[in-house]
């Protein structure tokens, strides 16, 4: 019998038998013991928020890494910034007008990041970073008055320890980004030179965390929030943690200025896609482990490659292939777009799982929509195509899709439970961004039925999900804003 988190077995097809064993052991190996990965990574919390990680230890905890952001935004903020947002495919440039109660108004570029500007020199990364914000001010233009000083919201999405609220050093790339000559540098300061080198008058007075980003986004339109998460190429979060529970700050200069200020919170970014890096919980299948192999990090990011956009769909593509080599799937036959690395991405599992929602646009002849899915996308000769086929793969493309959904609910449901809100009574907001919370078809449905699971019905109730679009734009203006009101009050 299938897993309850699971549809039941279409009846649209029968499937032969052989198929139907492999389809149930599939279901048993992407079953997740979510229960023991939350205590897990409610252990990987405290540890991380005890200790700094050291080149011995770096891999057995998160980070959990301070971002000395103490204030939440309420709505009120106002003011003109710039924001860079660099975390994937492309890199953003923004002008942020924050109008206060809650609104604000945005002009914004974006520019490619060429493959070969991931994997080169950080140099020639930040040299084309500096030259796309000349473009931008150049060719869009900005609002902010001649002589005023131009300040910028760095959103930089990798993990980095940070040391201050416009300082931090690259810990390890991720999303597809290996330049050299990076690990241990300040990536502000390496933006700044760059703008510097090219006599581009503007400051970086905040370095941001794209999920701290989201989290400022939500708390300016939501007026609070406790979490931004982000669960799109990759995944990581930033919540609101009490100052004392970051022990490792103990005796340290921002502890002592933070009980002079009467400030009692900080907002850390948990880099939670580095969760189990040593493989202790979490049950990594022959499927995982091929995507492993042979991506840019081996061993590295272990939860993000179990529930991003980045890795859903090559974890699919490789157990698509696998029944495909077992001679239960298209007659044996596979195709050019199936064979090539990361050939099925997650906008084909999105189109493979529509046809399963009612009402949806492909429901009403759902079989006729898998076959064109099989067929267009994946290129698959249509005489080796049956309607069981069909079936299967949908459902293969369900059981990796809803894993990723229960493992990013353990992510939500330890945040609740470290900051005590499931049995505090009160609502909390988490702020969530990327593509699988946009598009990915019952990603939240999926969350909230682990959620029940693993902090009861009541504390579920509790937790509001929001999407907060654009975060990583608005959140770095927020951040530079709140940056030049620390200045100003230091002053």
């Amino acid at each position: 019998m299938s897993p309850s988190h699971l549809l039941p077995l279409s009846n649209l097809a029968e499937f032969p038998p052989k198929l139907k064993k492999e389809l149930d052991i599939l279901e048993t190996d992407f079953d997740v013991p979510i229960k023991d990965v939350l205590e897990r990574f409610l252990w990987e919390y405290k540890k991380g928020l005890a200790e700094l990680p050291t080149e011995e230890t770096r891999d057995t905890f998160m980070p959990m890494i301070p971002t000395y952001i103490q204030a939440i935004p309420t709505g009120t903020e106002s003011g003109t910034f710039l924001a860079l947002d660099l975390g994937g495919t492309n890199l953003r440039v923004c002008e942020v007008t924050l109008l206060g109660d809650s609104k604000w108004k945005m002009k914004q570029q974006k520019y490619k990041v060429s493959t070969a500007l991931k994997m080169g020199d950080v140099k020639d990364l930040f040299d084309y970073i500096a030259t796309s914000v000349d473009q931008f001010l150049t060719q869009i233009g900005t609002t902010i008055e001649e002589g005023q000083e131009l300040l910028l919201g760095f959103t930089f999405s990798f993990p980095v320890a940070q040391t201050g609220i416009a300082a931090g050093t690259l810990i390890n790339w991720t999303k597809g980004f290996e330049c050299s000559n990076a690990i241990g540098k300040d990536v502000v300061q390496l933006l700044q030179s760059a703008l510097n080198r090219k006599h581009i008058h503007v400051k970086c007075s905040a370095l941001v965390n794209d999920t701290c980003g989201t989290l400022m986004a939500m708390a300016y339109e939501q007026g609070s929030a406790l979490c931004g998460g982000i669960f799109g190429t990759g995944t990581n979060g930033a919540y609101v943690e009490k100052l004392d529970n970051i022990t490792k700050l103990k005796g340290s200069k921002i502890e002592e200025e933070s009980k002079a200020k009467g400030l009692e919170h900080m907002v850390v970014n948990t880099e939670w896609g580095a969760f189990d890096n040593e493989r202790t919980v979490m049950p990594f299948t022959v499927f995982d482990s091929r995507v492993d192999r042979i991506s840019i990090n081996p061993r590295k990011q272990a939860f993000e490659k179990m529930i991003s956009g980045m890795y859903l769909g090559e974890v699919t593509r490789n157990v698509v292939l696998h029944l495909v080599d077992k001679q239960v799937l298209f007659k044996g036959f596979s195709s050019k777009s199936l064979n090539a690395h990361y050939g099925l991405d997650t906008a084909i599992m999105s189109a493979l799982e529509a046809p399963s929602i009612p009402n949806s646009e492909t429901s009403s002849d759902p079989l006729r929509a898998l076959r064109k899915v099989v067929i267009d996308s994946l290129n698959i000769n249509p005489d080796y195509v049956t309607d069981a086929d069909c079936l299967a793969v949908a459902r293969v493309s369900e059981i990796v899709g809803t894993r990723g959904a229960r493992l990013s609910a353990v992510a939500i449901a330890a945040t609740v439970i470290q900051t005590g809100h499931d049995k505090s009574g009160e609502t909390v907001k988490f702020g969530l961004d990327g593509s699988l919370v946009e598009f990915y078809p019952r990603f939240e449905e999926r969350v909230r039925v682990a959620l029940r699971e693993l902090i009861g019905e009541e504390a579920e109730k509790r937790v509001q999900i929001g999407l907060a679009k654009d975060g990583s734009g608005i959140g770095a203006a927020l951040c530079a804003q709140a940056a030049k009101a620390m200045a100003e009050a230091s002053l």
